[in-house]
């Protein structure tokens, strides 16, 4: 049976024992042992060790290792167990290592993806303007089950909705300012709106507030697009050009009855 001849403290880790131990047949192995292990288990020198309690002090001393840089990895921010786990295999821990880490930290309740799912939806509706699918998306992408991973809808209050969409859709007006007809710019910005994660009610009730951008919008946008289709085409004259041109600004989304009143105003300034 194994005998432990030694117990000494690990000067370069500390809460950390080193634990000689000799065995029947002669050979040695030090094992890096946490003190709680060592209270635990009431090791002592002169201790015989079972051969059952000596594997498993073996996988501890192992898993430790990767107890602890979980630990350090969640001195940053709370994790996901898929993140951790994720982030231990990086590190190069093997499987046994792995799970003794994530069972610790889960028993210890350092590790628990409901409260992890809470403190990150609560944490992008502070600092972002996501809407609640896409943080449900983040989610599953961290390992969460989507039935913790629905609360995003649950915890994310329907004013907070419409006040985050209404700033991240101030910011991507630029998109299709002086660009986009009136009904373009809606499909961009409701696409737009769709990838942030709000719902088609949030987007429609935010839209209808920049009506008044849309419409001045259309207006600089059919100039700017008709100044070039009129460089575009200007090797054609009379009926040819102007069809050409009311072409163009047709498939570019422009109401038929703005591009000729645009169009008769223009080549009128043309011809005098």
């Amino acid at each position: 049976m194994a005998v432990i001849t030694r117990i000494r403290m690990n000067e370069k880790e500390r809460g950390f024992f080193i634990v000689d131990v000799s065995e029947e047949d002669g050979s040695e192995e030090s094992l890096n042992v946490h003190e709680d292990i060592l209270v635990r288990e009431e090791l002592r020198k002169g201790l015989e060790v079972l051969p059952e309690q000596l594997e498993r002090l073996r996988n501890e001393a192992s898993g430790i290792l990767a107890y602890n840089a979980g630990l350090r990895y969640l001195s940053y921010r709370m994790h996901s167990v898929l993140e951790m786990k994720e982030y231990l295999e990086k590190k190069r821990f093997g499987t046994v290592q792995i799970d003794y880490a994530i069972q610790r930290l889960t028993r210890e309740k350092l590790l628990d993806d409901e409260v992890f799912a809470t403190s990150f939806i609560r944490t992008r509706i502070q600092t972002s303007t996501k809407g609640p699918q896409l943080i449900y998306r983040e989610l599953l992408q961290a390992g969460v089950a989507q039935e913790i991973a629905s609360q995003a809808e649950e915890l994310f209050p329907v004013e907070k909705q419409v006040d985050h969409a209404r700033k991240y859709l101030a910011k991507q007006t630029s998109s299709v300012k002086n660009k986009k007809s009136r009904s373009e710019a809606r499909l961009v910005l409701a696409r737009l709106l769709m990838q942030r994660g709000y719902s088609r009610e949030i987007s429609d009730q935010v839209l209808s507030e920049i009506t008044e951008f849309l419409e001045e919008n259309e207006k600089n946008a059919l100039a700017h697009q008709a100044e070039k289709a009129m460089q575009k085409y200007k090797k054609f004259s009379g009926r040819d050009f102007v069809q050409k041109v009311k072409n163009y600004l047709f498939h570019k989304g422009f109401p038929i009855d703005a591009i000729n009143s645009f169009l008769r105003e223009r080549v009128s300034e043309i011809n005098e």
